[in-house]
C-alpha cells in the first residue's frame, strides 16, 4: 500500500510538472514584428514639378496582405488640375506584397509598378510585376500592356542572399529593422531584369541654398540611389528628409524626364493608431 502511495505521488507531481511546463511554453508570447507598429499608416503628400506647384499628390501606406503575416505597400502619385488635363489623369503606383523572411527582413513576394492614363474606354494601363520564388531562385517577370500580356518571363534569382525592391527597403529602413541610417551608408541588394543592382541609402547635406530651404536643418536628410527607371529619371538621386520618429516628411526625386526635379511636402498622417480607433 504505501508503494503504491508513493508511486501515485511521484506520478501526480511528474504529471502536475509536465502541465505547469506546457501552460508555461504555451504562455510565452513571440515579440510582434517591428513591421506591425506602422501597419494601418498612410501619408498624403503635395506634389510639385517643373514651375507648377501641388499639382499632384502623392501617398504611401502600409496595410495588412490578404494571407496572414503579409503586408502590402502602395506608393501612388496622380495629377490633379491643369497637370492631370495634360497628362490624361495619369498615376503612377507602386505596390509591394512583402513577407518577413528567414532573416527577420521584409522581403517583397510580388512587386509591380502601374501607370494608368486616360478613363473609360481611353483608359491605359501598363503593369511590370516581378513574383519571387525563394524556395526555387526564380522570378517570374511579367508586362501587360492594356490587359495584354507583352513579356512573360522566367529569371534566375542569382543570389541565395535577401533581396529589396523600393518599397520593402523602405519600410525596413522605417521600422529600424537596419539600424541607424543617419550616420553610415546602407546597400540594398534589389532584383532588375538585367541581373542584381543595389539601392544605396547615404547620409547626405543639402548643397544648394534652395535645397537647404526646401528641406530645413532639423531633419535627417538622406541620398537614396535607384536605378534610373523606377521614376523615369536621367541619374539615379532621390532625397528624402525624415524626422527623429523615421517618418519621411520631404522628398525631391531629381531629373525626371520631362519634368525636372519632382518635390513632395507631407500634408496629412493617418497614423495606425487612428486606423485602430
Amino acid at each position: 500500500m504505501k508503494r503504491f502511495l508513493v508511486l501515485f505521488t511521484i506520478l501526480v507531481l511528474l504529471f502536475g510538472n509536465a502541465i505547469a511546463f506546457a501552460a508555461s511554453a504555451d504562455s510565452v508570447v513571440p515579440e510582434p514584428h517591428p513591421i506591425n507598429k506602422l501597419v494601418g499608416e498612410q501619408l498624403s503628400y503635395d506634389v510639385s514639378f517643373l514651375w507648377f506647384d501641388r499639382l499632384a499628390v502623392g501617398s504611401i501606406s502600409l496595410s495588412p496582405g490578404e494571407r496572414p503575416g503579409t503586408y502590402l505597400a502602395v506608393l501612388e502619385a496622380r495629377t490633379r488640375g491643369l497637370a492631370a488635363l495634360v497628362t490624361q489623369n495619369r498615376i503612377e503606383k507602386f505596390e509591394t506584397l512583402m513577407e518577413v523572411g528567414p532573416d527577420g527582413t521584409l522581403r517583397p513576394l510580388v512587386h509591380s509598378s502601374h501607370t494608368i492614363k486616360g478613363s473609360g474606354k481611353k483608359l491605359r494601363e501598363k503593369i511590370t510585376s516581378y513574383a519571387f520564388d525563394y524556395a526555387n531562385q526564380q522570378v517570374k517577370y511579367q508586362k501587360v500592356k492594356n490587359n495584354r500580356l507583352a513579356a512573360d518571363e522566367i529569371l534566375a534569382l542569382e543570389t541565395e542572399g535577401p533581396v529589396y525592391d523600393i518599397l520593402s527597403g523602405f519600410y525596413n529602413l522605417r521600422a529600424g529593422i537596419f539600424g541607424r541610417f543617419d550616420d553610415r551608408q546602407i546597400h540594398l541588394p534589389t532584383f532588375h531584369r538585367k541581373g542584381m543592382e543595389e539601392i544605396v541609402v547615404a547620409p547626405a547635406e543639402a548643397k544648394s541654398e534652395t535645397d537647404r530651404k526646401f528641406f530645413g536643418q532639423d531633419n535627417i536628410l538622406c541620398q537614396i540611389l535607384l536605378d534610373p527607371s523606377i521614376f523615369g529619371t536621367k541619374g539615379r538621386d532621390l532625397f528624402v528628409s525624415f524626422d527623429e520618429d523615421s517618418q519621411p516628411q520631404r522628398a525631391v526625386v531629381k531629373n525626371v524626364i520631362g519634368l525636372g526635379d519632382v518635390k513632395g511636402v507631407l500634408r496629412h498622417v493617418v497614423s495606425p493608431r487612428q486606423v485602430m480607433n
